[in-house]
């Protein structure tokens, strides 16, 4: 059994793989496998991960859907696959640092985690980065509370113990987007015992053609299909976190994506009262402190209807992403 199964989906994306699989060709740690899901191909990416498999380095495993599946689905064919201790989620145009698997398996090894998050660099298109956060705080064990409230909802950038994944079958749904949300939370959920790494270990690359930046994917169901999933299975042990989650991911999210697809006053003001009646004091909770800026102004608005700065809002951050792009 090796100690970490990497898994990354594959669609029509082998021309972006050569940083992630080089990456992971000169990592300082290689008891690893590398499961590689492609999920139908239109191009020759398929053919080419045959390739590069038959003559790679490194323990790969190429598995296709049969059909295509979309990318809950194929990240749900490596776990099946899987047969590690540890997995970890890698997109096909994102890549980690070289250290990366000593670094976590050092953790493991010290501290008997079963649940590590850690840090990342944002890579633009003008080719500048960022350091980025998916916690916050001092690093080490972390109160599980605050691992739901606060950590990201992207399945990147954290290593989970495989057994607690499918001891609770836990699986990404059949989303577009959004897939991300509820299997993080539920994993996180699940985990005894959660570590928090402030160390940039995870390269982020801004892709304007990847399926995050296709506007026309944009689906408010999405996020109340996943929140509805983690409210069914936390709410009842975790009541304050799935407010919390309610609140940045469901209010705020699904609210925003209804104002940038020209949704009516009326109806925009039946979405949120609908939305308080699920949680009445859902602004009084502590994840409003941590949001940004502009989430904590948008909040403001959604409870006081403003709905002219709301719209406002939403169009100045389209701007600003576009110029960003």
């Amino acid at each position: 059994m090796p100690k970490f199964s990497i898994i990354i989906p594959i669609y029509n994306s082998y021309s972006l793989l050569g940083k992630c699989l080089e990456s992971l060709e000169c990592q300082t740690y290689n008891d690893f496998e590398l499961i590689l899901v492609d999920d139908c191909s239109t191009d020759n990416s398929f053919q080419k991960l045959k390739e590069y498999s038959k003559d790679s380095k490194l323990n790969v495993v190429l598995v296709q859907n049969e059909k295509n599946s979309g990318p809950g689905k194929t990240r749900n064919k490596g776990i099946e696959t899987a047969t590690g201790e540890y997995v970890l989620f890698i997109d096909s145009d994102d890549y980690i640092e070289n250290n990366t698997l000593e670094i976590m398996n050092k953790i493991i090894d010290e501290n008997g985690v079963d649940c590590i998050i850690f840090d990342y660099y944002h890579h633009t298109d003008a080719g500048t980065f960022k350091r980025k956060s998916l916690l916050s705080g001092n690093p080490g064990i972390v109160d599980k509370s605050d691992a739901l409230i606060y950590s990201s909802t992207n399945s990147w950038g954290k290593v989970y113990l495989l057994k607690n994944i499918k001891d609770n079958d836990i699986r990404f749904p059949d989303f577009k987007r959004n897939e991300d949300m509820p299997f993080n939370k539920l994993v996180v959920a699940a985990s005894s015992k959660i570590y928090y790494c402030n160390e940039n270990l995870y390269n982020y690359i801004n892709n304007k053609d990847s399926l995050m930046h296709d506007d026309s994917l944009a689906d408010e169901n999405n996020a109340i299909n996943g929140f509805e999933i983690i409210y069914e299975k936390l709410n009842k042990e975790f009541p304050n976190e799935v407010e919390a989650i309610f609140l940045k991911h469901y209010l705020y999210a699904t609210t925003v994506t209804l104002i940038s697809k020209g949704i009516t006053t009326k109806d925009l003001k039946k979405h949120i009262e609908k939305c308080e009646e699920k949680f009445p004091n859902v602004y009084e909770n502590k994840i409003l402190a941590s949001m940004g800026k502009y989430q904590k102004l948008c909040v403001f608005a959604i409870k006081h209807r403003c709905f002219v700065l709301l719209r406002f809002l939403e169009k100045v951050k389209r701007i600003i992403n576009k110029i960003k792009m």
